[in-house]
């Protein structure tokens, strides 16, 4: 597997980067895609706590902030422990988004976000779920092409993220529902 990756980078990225880069409206879209749609999801997440807290009561917001927070908190630590090398810094290549951050690379806390942001809505508004993970799955796209993350970072962030949705069902959450 470690083979194919290199090899992906560092022959089939290079073309795919290279021809973004020669349009540079189609890489601007990009980097707006890239930037927009994690801070979509952060007004989406403010704008679902600013409502939960008018009409669901306080026990509700309560788990609509520490379920995610702690989660986030948890993953940002594993990150810090774990600290695997993103694929720029293993292989050499120019990633798409100018970068200095070294490790920290899985999972990918962007797509955990969108994720956590996901799953706290969906649990109380399911038919907006499918389309939470549809941006969910954009920005974890995006960190792919940017060259920031592997898919192995992105995947295990996605399925963290469904964990807690998980946890949100257990009982002992649900007393303020």
């Amino acid at each position: 597997m470690s083979l194919l990756r290199k090899r992906y980078f560092e022959e089939k990225y290079p073309i795919l980067t290279g021809w973004l880069r020669g349009h540079p409206f189609l890489l601007t879209c990009f980097k707006i895609l890239y930037y927009g749609l994690p801070v979509l999801m952060m007004v989406l997440y403010v704008t679902f706590v600013i409502h939960t807290a008018r009409s669901k009561g306080i026990k509700t917001l309560k788990k609509t902030l520490l379920v995610p927070a702690a989660a986030f908190i948890l993953v940002s630590l594993f990150r810090k422990i774990y600290n695997k090398k993103r694929p720029y810094e293993r292989y050499d290549f120019e990633p798409l988004i100018d970068k200095s951050k070294k490790g920290r690379s899985m999972p990918s806390r962007h797509t955990f976000s969108a994720g956590i942001i996901t799953v706290t809505i969906g649990h109380f508004y399911p038919l907006l779920a499918p389309f939470l993970w549809m941006i969910t799955g954009m920005i974890a796209l995006t960190r792919l092409i940017a060259g920031v993350h592997y898919v192995r970072d992105v995947a295990v962030a996605a399925g963290l993220a469904m964990l807690v949705g998980v946890a949100l069902k257990i009982p002992v959450f649900n007393k303020g529902k």
